[in-house]
């Protein structure tokens, strides 16, 4: 039993040895993702690891698909976070209009927070989506269980989720194509999606 006891505790520590330096290699990525001097496009991970004192070895281990592995786990670790933040937010506001306008609001602050590992990541969806890297159902899901408790919904709930994912899609493209200047993508601004957004479930329930 003492032997089963001393086992399960290296277990247990190696899991979160494991998991701390996952975390670890993800936030140096988005460091150097979002550093104004390096282009985003050409991060390697050894620049990653080396960017938080850690071996090439120790972040092949982690992402052996280099950096499509890297993209998948800065959007799967956000979405996590986001989810409980949404999680937490349920227990205060019981208003499912309410909440679905504050998950909105948790995404849009995610994105532009994460900058251009977002906008790498997205560039990307299609090769991630391929290898299964990429959240497909989760905030579908999550707002479709929202409004279940809302009353008076000409459509379904999955429907005007699945809408709302839809119309927030949108903006999140114009927003990853900003470019400072652009007589057309210039106005793509994070203040321009953060507002934009605020919009979406009204206009989801009234479409």
């Amino acid at each position: 039993m003492e032997e089963k006891k001393q086992i399960d505790g290296r277990s247990l520590r190696g899991e979160k040895l494991y998991k701390a330096t996952h975390d670890l290699l993800i936030e140096s990525a988005i460091e150097l993702l979002n550093n104004s001097k390096i282009d985003p496009e050409k991060v390697t991970l050894s620049q990653i690891a080396k960017n938080c004192n850690l071996s090439q070895a120790v972040a092949y281990k982690h992402f052996p698909d280099r950096m499509m592995d890297v993209y998948g786990s800065v959007i799967g670790k956000r979405v996590d976070e986001m989810l409980e933040e949404m999680r937490i937010a349920s227990l205060q506001q019981k208003d499912p209009i309410k909440l679905l306008e504050k998950f909105v609001s948790i995404f849009t602050t995610a994105s532009i927070d994460t900058g251009n590992a977002t906008r790498i990541a997205y560039a990307n969806r299609h090769i991630l989506l391929r290898e299964g890297k990429w959240f497909q159902r989760q905030p579908v899901d999550a707002m479709t269980d929202i409004l279940k408790s809302a009353s008076g919904l000409k459509d379904k709930p999955r429907e005007i989720a699945k809408r709302i994912h839809f119309m927030w899609s949108g903006l999140l493209f114009l927003w990853i194509s900003y470019q400072k200047g652009d007589p057309v993508y210039g106005a793509y601004t994070d203040a321009w999606f953060r507002k934009e957004s605020k919009n979406i479930v009204s206009l989801a329930l009234k479409t």
